[in-house]
């Protein structure tokens, strides 16, 4: 049995299970989206597309699903005017962070999202139904950044939390990685995708893996447990890091009291991972050796993934990100053995070590052949991995 192997997973890995690829989440986007959002009272945000009877209905309740589809659509159509097409969503993210920084062009895009709205909804302004119908455009006369970011962290968060395939089709799919995995006493998988489909695979095969994520010692709590939080030890021969974040990474801020109901920010912050719903919103902060209560409310229940085009940026100024790629660092310093599953080869901060030196490599990627000095091959499909490759 060969010793350490290093992987690389990119969209192509999740792809093979009908997981949404750039080009489907594009489609999603690129269309006309007015009335195509639903704002949960527990302020998660999804797509209308899929969901029961029940589900839009409860989504509508709360009035802000209105308005900012009608701004997203106004997002896209400008973005498309711009680019001449939707390139891809974090091509978009990325324009809406950098045009967001002018504050005369969101307050016409918003101007302009609100005329629309009330040309297809012209009684909203009718002397009987103003009173009634005033909730609905409230967002417009609040146009703030971290509000269209954080709905577009859900939107994509819900287009990749559902796995097409079933446990069965999975299991078959992924029989050949799984075999291949098997041949070394070391993995380290550096995974860019922010859907759980690698864990369900591993799951599926009864391996077992370690995210850097642990319950002793965790600050954060619920119910009396201690919930795995971010401290970079890995404890299992599989050891996942998901580079660019997870649909099960959140964020929780410290706040001191600042007397009179004032709460101050400190800037220091924890990760924790759950895919528990009252987890995420109901999880408090410790003293991890008392128990004792320092915080009991975090505000933020955004899955934390990095997009747009400027990782980078994210990447230096965020511990958990900036551990995970130190550890990309060290580890592919150190490696031989390189498989990669599904990248393009389109991230430099990941390329500039792959040029360093030449790895044995397996590169599985239908139409793209690993473009760097190496001794390895260049296959198809995951299915030639079958009972070890």
């Amino acid at each position: 049995m060969k010793k350490n192997l290093t992987v690389i997973l990119g969209a192509g890995f999740s792809a093979n299970a009908g997981m949404p690829t750039a080009s489907t989440i594009a489609e999603r986007f690129n269309r006309d989206l007015k009335e195509k959002f639903l704002s949960a009272s527990s302020s998660e945000w999804f797509w209308i597309d899929d969901k029961d009877k029940t589900f839009i209905h409860n989504g509508r309740l709360n009035y802000d699903y209105l308005a900012y589809s009608y701004v997203f659509n106004e997002l896209v159509k400008s973005y498309v005017l711009d680019r001449g097409s939707f390139i891809y969503y974090e091509d978009f993210y990325q324009y809406i962070i950098d045009n967001f920084e002018n504050p005369d062009w969101v307050e016409n895009l918003f101007e302009i999202a609100k005329k629309s709205l009330l040309a297809d909804k012209p009684f909203f302004l009718e002397e009987k139904n103003k009173e009634y119908y005033e909730s609905y455009l409230f967002a417009f006369d609040k146009k703030q950044f971290q509000k269209v970011s954080v709905i577009l962290n859900y939107l994509i968060g819900d287009i990749l939390n559902v796995i097409p395939k079933t446990d069965a089709e999975l299991i078959e799919i992924y029989q050949g990685f799984i075999d291949y995995l098997s041949n070394f006493e070391n993995v380290d998988i550096f995974t860019l995708n922010h859907d759980l489909l690698l864990e369900r695979v591993l799951e599926l095969n009864k391996v077992k893996y370690s995210k850097g994520f642990n319950s002793q010692g965790s600050p954060i709590s619920h119910n009396d447990l201690q919930v795995p939080y971010f401290n970079n030890t890995f404890n299992e021969k599989i050891k996942i890091h998901k580079l660019h974040g997870s649909l099960d990474f959140f964020q929780f801020k410290h706040y001191a009291d600042g007397g009179k109901l004032f709460l101050q920010p400190t800037g220091e912050y924890d990760y924790y991972m759950t895919n528990s719903y009252s987890t995420k919103h109901n999880a408090i902060r410790i003293n991890p050796e008392t128990k004792e209560i320092l915080q009991d409310y975090n505000f933020d229940i955004v899955p934390k993934f990095i997009t747009g085009t400027r990782k980078l940026d994210t990447i230096e100024n965020d511990f958990l990100f900036k551990q995970l790629f130190q550890n990309f660092q060290k580890t592919i310093d150190e490696t031989e053995n390189l498989f990669i599953s599904g990248y393009s080869f389109s991230d430099e901060h990941l390329n500039e070590k792959l040029k360093a030196k030449a790895f044995n490599y397996i590169n599985q990627n239908p139409s793209k052949d690993y473009p760097f000095d190496g001794n390895g091959k260049n296959v198809k499909s995951l299915n030639e991995l079958k009972n070890g490759g």
